[in-house]
């Protein structure tokens, strides 16, 4: 009897000892930490993009959930054909609506859940020279979704692009907070949100980019999110033309919505419309919610926007788009 127990405690004892070292294996970067926040240059195509003498100039924002289309999240398998035809899409619309600024949020380097493909790499290629990379999530595996098995993430390296044909002169991140109701288990597996912060030189002036992306499932979360997004913006808005832009998670017909802290300030918006009257961006298949925005200081006027509805199924969100002139264009 002492034997059979000595040999269930060893096997129990390997057993856990193997899942411990699965558990710290897993949630470790495969980058290393200094890879995480990245701006570059392709010197190449600099020269060519760089003569844009008209007075406007456009940005759009767009989460492109990893160009799974509707499968976003779910417990399903994918065939790599599904991303390629995605990112043939997604760049094609990128030439039709021609942004000069692109900033993404649930972008893939080279995770497993999208065959390996760094989608940043292919969407600026030969277009945007100046692109700006905050990762996110770098983790060797997470096992999500639960079940079954074979559609787990597996390696994920993901995060959110600015993608430019002007210069980038510098660029940072402010790492928001953690959802700290959760257990240490799910924070050690889960993305870390971003305020990606990027100046960029538009036509002689800089300009203040925040690519954002709050907390989607934890509302207190998204409550502090928010309200520290909403501090950087008037941080830099006070000193420069600046544009905050992204995935904000909340709706503003939805019960006690956490995008009103931004709403009641009246910062500048483009095409919200009223409440009972708002372009929905989510999700793409039928849109119900009105998740992205595009928020501008009084520097800038709005030229025209719109939620670009022609991006169909890439992703199970919708793109906003805009065009902007300077409201001062001696900038004096």
């Amino acid at each position: 009897m002492k034997t059979i127990v000595w040999i269930i405690a060893v096997m129990l004892a390997i057993l856990l000892g193997v899942f411990a070292a699965f558990y710290f294996w897993a949630r470790q970067g495969s980058l290393p930490v200094d890879a995480h926040v990245s701006l570059r240059i392709d010197s190449m195509r600099v020269e060519s993009r760089l003569a844009v003498t008209d007075s406007v100039f456009s940005v759009m924002t767009y989460n492109i959930g990893y160009l799974s289309g509707m499968t976003n999240n779910e417990a399903v398998q994918r065939d790599s054909a599904l991303f390629q035809s995605n990112l043939r899409d997604a760049a094609a619309l990128l030439v039709a609506l021609a942004p000069d600024v692109v900033c993404v949020q649930e972008i893939d380097y080279g995770s497993r859940r999208s065959y390996c493909v760094d989608q940043e790499v292919a969407l600026a290629d030969g277009a945007y020279p100046f692109v700006a990379r905050a990762v996110n999530w770098d983790k060797r595996y997470v096992a999500f979704p639960y079940w079954p098995p074979s559609a787990h993430f597996a390696k994920v390296v993901s995060g959110q692009s600015v993608l430019s044909r002007f210069p980038i002169v510098s660029h940072a991140v402010d790492t928001l907070a953690t959802v700290a109701s959760a257990p240490f288990y799910y924070r050690a597996f889960y993305l870390h949100r971003l305020a990606q912060i990027a100046k960029l030189e538009v036509l002689g002036r800089e300009v203040m980019i925040i690519n954002v992306h709050l907390e989607a499932f934890d509302r207190n979360t998204r409550q502090q999110h928010t309200e520290r997004v909403l501090q950087l913006y008037r941080q830099y808005a006070d000193r420069y033309p600046t544009i905050m832009l992204g995935d904000f998670n909340s709706s503003p017909d939805e019960a006690d919505p956490t995008i009103n802290t931004i709403l009641r300030e009246n910062l500048r918006t483009v095409d919200l419309g009223d409440v009972f009257d708002i372009p929905y961006t989510y999700n793409s298949e039928s849109p119900s919610s009105r998740l992205d925005y595009i928020f501008y200081s009084d520097a800038l006027e709005l030229v025209e926007g719109r939620v670009a509805v022609e991006a169909g199924q890439i992703s199970d969100h919708l793109p906003v788009w805009a065009a902007f002139r300077f409201a001062n264009p001696s900038g004096q």
